[in-house]
């Protein structure tokens, strides 16, 4: 594991750069063709990628060969922290737009990679797929929880953060204002199938959230336009869990990989082709659930005759 950072210029200040952390995994021996640009989602920084034990999803990537960089995004984790209405699903996009264009090229400290994947969660996913349709840079999308159908949750996802300041576990960061996270006991509620989750690893997931701002949350609507997922010409993955109530429900069932992309086709219309997986006992966090490596076993099974880690 080696840590990388990258200067980027958000696009709303030309002359300014916004410093973003990130960690780089290689597997042992020849550097990779390929590597996978991890996402996360709203309230996650790069953790979410490395949840403890078998649930490490970047364990199993570098295990399958494939380069890993976890990437935290702007105003996550180690990166800079700009101010909150700064901070927009916009920004993101351009953002890690800037940062493929690194892997491709390479930089001191991080080789030049033949083909980018960008895997992302939730809002990460929106960020990937938005990049994807409009810079058309990517080899191949893998968006997990994230559907064009919202559930009987997602009335709830916004009342359930609160100001980072107030928060017993943030506060002592000094977030900046209008940067906001859960409230204590909300992400367990929304995010966890209770059947499907380990009491020691529900307890990680709470003590690492991140945070969102006020601006991502005022621009979310741009990552469900229709019109993004039809520009997108790319082979992508959609990923599930089976009992998530923040996506999913009425015509678009999570209860099996066809309902899924039954639903989900008329959207992606320019994919290059279009697969899903449903996690079983898993909500929308997926990672943190104990079925989580069967989507990793899944992802790198349909990865490896998209994007393989090493051209054949």
């Amino acid at each position: 594991m080696n840590s990388v950072t990258f200067d980027v210029t958000p696009p709303h200040a030309p002359g300014t750069t916004w410093r973003l952390d990130a960690e780089l995994f290689l597997p042992p021996g020849k550097a990779p063709d390929t590597v996978q640009l991890l996402l996360p989602g709203l309230t996650y920084d790069r953790r979410y990628w490395t949840a403890p034990g078998a649930l490490d999803y970047t364990r199993h990537a570098i295990g399958e060969g494939y380069a890993v960089l976890a990437l935290d995004r702007p105003g996550t984790g180690a990166s800079e922290h700009p101010a909150a209405e700064q901070v927009t699903v916009e920004s993101n996009v351009e953002a890690v737009h800037q940062v493929v264009a690194a892997l491709r090229r390479g930089a001191p400290g991080l080789p030049a990679f033949r083909h980018v994947v960008a895997v992302g969660h939730s809002l990460g996913s929106g960020i990937a797929l938005i990049e994807a349709a409009r810079h058309r840079d990517l080899d191949a999308l893998v968006i997990t929880g994230l559907l064009h159908a919202v559930g009987p949750l997602y009335p709830e996802a916004m009342p359930a953060l609160y100001p980072a300041t107030e928060d017993p576990l943030l506060a002592p960061t000094n977030p900046p204002e209008n940067y906001l996270t859960t409230r204590p006991g909300r992400r367990a509620a929304l995010y966890e199938h209770p059947a499907g989750i380990d009491p020691g690893v529900s307890a990680w997931h709470e003590e690492t959230k991140s945070t969102v701002t006020a601006g991502e949350g005022f621009t979310l609507d741009a990552i469900y336009q229709p019109e993004v997922a039809a520009e997108v010409r790319v082979p992508v993955l959609l990923v599930v869990g089976q009992e998530d109530r923040l996506f999913g429900g009425g015509d678009a069932s999570t209860e099996d990989a066809a309902s899924v992309v039954a639903y989900e086709q008329k959207f992606y219309t320019g994919a290059t082709d279009l697969e899903a997986f449903v996690v079983p006992d898993a909500a929308h966090s997926l990672n943190v659930h104990r079925t989580a490596p069967r989507w990793y076993a899944a992802a790198h099974e349909w990865l490896d005759r998209r994007c393989p880690a090493r051209e054949r």
